[in-house]
């Protein structure tokens, strides 16, 4: 893989405020993560309310967007403004992601398709199918100004 078709940081374009915080549990750069008491968590509420802050790789040590914190890590992440792009992460075995769909939290740190009445945090700007599953993979995201979801 090139760099042309394999990402190699978070950001794609935008701004986004930077923080640390200690790792609760395993964080892979690209997950949607919480404050929880004593440091950050992958998100946990599927289609809640989410601010828009995703874990960045820590470049300060030569690590890219493969390599997870582990518990216990200074994990660096980036609260993100409305317009922002970043590479997310999908769960495997998530079903199609259509372009432009409004996204919402998976409850563990990744994305999916946000429902009818849930918090859209994001819109995919590619089309990504994971259905096949294995692994987590990548999609490119708009964060957008939190919205709850309603029928059309």
């Amino acid at each position: 893989m090139t760099s042309a078709t394999e990402a190699k940081t978070i950001d794609l374009y935008g701004m986004g405020v930077q923080n640390e915080g200690v790792a609760l549990d395993a964080i892979t750069p690209g997950h949607l993560i919480e404050r929880g008491a004593s440091g950050v968590q992958a998100h946990s509420t599927a289609g809640g309310p989410a601010t828009p802050a995703f874990a960045v790789e820590y470049d300060l040590t030569g690590r890219g967007i493969a390599d997870a914190y582990a518990i216990g890590d200074q994990v660096i992440y980036r609260t993100m403004a409305p317009g922002s792009a970043v590479n997310a992460l999908v769960a495997d075995g998530t079903a199609a992601i259509a372009a432009n769909a409004l996204l919402a939290s998976d409850g563990d740190g990744t994305l999916r398709t946000a429902a009818v009445d849930e918090i859209a945090v994001a819109q995919a700007l590619e089309a990504v199918d994971n259905s096949a599953g294995g692994a987590p993979v990548r999609i490119k995201v708009e964060i957008i100004p939190a919205q709850r979801t309603a029928p059309v």
